[in-house]
């Protein structure tokens, strides 16, 4: 027919493969539930309620500081050892025996060290988030003890199905990963719009992520149970020694992440403690529409990860190069439609309803925030490429990007939440997308000329 014709050449023209239709069929999941529960949040939460519905997510990006990106490289240490193995996820794994030890290995390797970061997690996180809030002026205006003890339970318990979610990206079912999570984030929304419709205020969004991971690890299971069966009791006898194999690799990753909780997550926390709840729930709310921006955009990079990872195994440069100059221009689009639609409708909210008035965040604000998730689309999508070689090239934009906002944000006196915005973007566009651009230019010529003359040497 010549209309389905149609439709498969504009998905093809727009890089819509079966991993980036789930991860769009997740955002449009959340872009529904935004139309849902901003409405809400707005009505049935006060303003100072709003400031710690969005600040506790801020807070609970802390546990960046003890995973150290170990998820990022879980899913390259998979992605190389199933690169020579050819998985099934219903009839099995077959595959040369020593390279599926090594795989069975390190994947019991990665379930075990995350086990002990969530338990880390949800020791360290609780007493962290309380000491934040309970010393905050505004802390006996909201109930958000039992509501934050919940989170970080949700939160710790997420961090171990991470694990799994590495696992099975890293073997290249990325499409699979991501439905999985379609399911868990779609039970969460709708736990937490049910939440805030029956009156639960702040302990919506805990639930909801409580209820939404028990979904999630049913999915999961019917996912992985042929693999973690097959795979146990092999391999027994290898041992991955993490000093030698996997932190020359993560301890780059590590603080490229942990700046990036300077970056991405700490103005929030600053909003809230100098401006206040009601400014950080402003605040709160254009970080989150900028977020959801950019990780909606991500999706045509990020699903390529894995798949960049097994081609740098096999020295598949072309093919790497190929797919990367088709997916950022797709990713960088994606992001610049999404915050022209988001620049505008959400400023006139409150005057097309007067109740909204003083709880939807400035339009300069957005524009900031929304050009950040814009830029962060090249910058992502080359870091992606990158760190498929098993490599942090970023270590030192990164960190030198974290302390400059670290700086700015704890060393700075801010007049408002807007000049915060203000010098996010500016350090985006230098340290970001400039710096990063120029990296990516030299590490991938310098790398792939070494390899093919290495490969034509030999």
């Amino acid at each position: 027919m010549p209309g389905v014709a149609l439709l498969h050449r504009v998905r093809h023209f727009a890089g819509v493969d079966r991993a980036v239709f789930y991860s769009v069929v997740t955002r449009a999941i959340s872009t529904v539930g935004n139309l849902v529960t901003i409405p809400l949040i707005l009505t049935r939460l006060t303003p100072v309620e709003q400031g710690f519905y969005y600040t506790f997510g801020s807070v609970i990006a802390l546990q960046v500081f003890l995973e150290m990106g170990f998820g990022a490289v879980a899913i390259q240490m998979v992605a190389h050892e199933a690169a020579h193995l050819k998985i099934d996820l219903k009839s099995g794994i077959t595959g040369p025996t020593a390279h599926l030890a090594r795989f069975s290995a390190t994947i019991r390797f990665i379930r075990k060290w995350f086990l002990l970061l969530s338990l880390l997690a949800g020791m360290l996180l609780f007493p962290t988030g309380y000491w934040f809030f309970a010393s905050t002026p505004a802390a006996p205006a909201a109930s958000w003890f039992g509501p934050w003890s919940i989170m970080v339970l949700g939160a710790a318990g997420m961090m171990f199905t991470n694990s799994l979610y590495s696992t099975i990206e890293g073997m290249g079912f990325v499409a699979e990963s991501i439905r999985v999570r379609l399911w868990g984030n779609a039970a969460q929304l709708l736990f937490t719009i049910a939440g805030l419709l029956i009156g639960l205020r702040l302990y919506s969004a805990p639930t909801g992520v409580l209820l939404g991971l028990v979904v999630n690890a049913g999915f999961i299971w019917r996912v992985m149970h042929n693999v973690i069966r097959e795979t146990a009791g092999v391999g027994t006898e290898i041992r991955i020694d993490w000093f030698k194999e996997v932190f020359p690799f993560q301890w780059r990753i590590a603080l490229s992440w942990i700046s990036g909780w300077f970056i991405f997550s700490a103005m929030l926390p600053v909003v809230f403690r100098e401006f206040g709840p009601a400014e950080a729930g402003r605040f709160g709310m254009a970080m989150s529409l900028s977020t959801f921006i950019s990780g909606l955009a991500a999706s045509w990079s990020y699903t390529k990860s894995a798949i960049w990872g097994q081609m740098v195994s096999r020295r598949e440069w072309q093919s790497m190069d190929s797919l990367f100059w088709k997916v950022m221009p797709q990713s960088v689009g994606i992001a610049f439609f999404g915050s022209a639609l988001v620049l505008l409708v959400l400023p006139h909210l409150a005057e097309w309803v007067p109740r909204f008035s003083g709880r939807v965040p400035d339009w300069r604000m957005l524009l900031f925030l929304c050009s950040v998730a814009v830029m962060n689309q090249a910058v992502f999508a080359e870091a992606f490429y990158l760190r498929a070689h098993k490599r942090e090239p970023f270590l030192a934009s990164s960190v030198l990007g974290g302390t400059a906002m670290a700086i700015g944000l704890f060393g700075v006196s801010h007049g408002s939440a807007l000049s915060i915005c203000a010098m996010y973007a500016g350090l985006t566009f230098l340290g970001g997308l400039v710096w990063g651009s120029l990296v990516f230019a030299r590490c991938r010529s310098r790398w792939h000329q070494r390899e093919a003359q290495t490969s034509s040497n030999t």
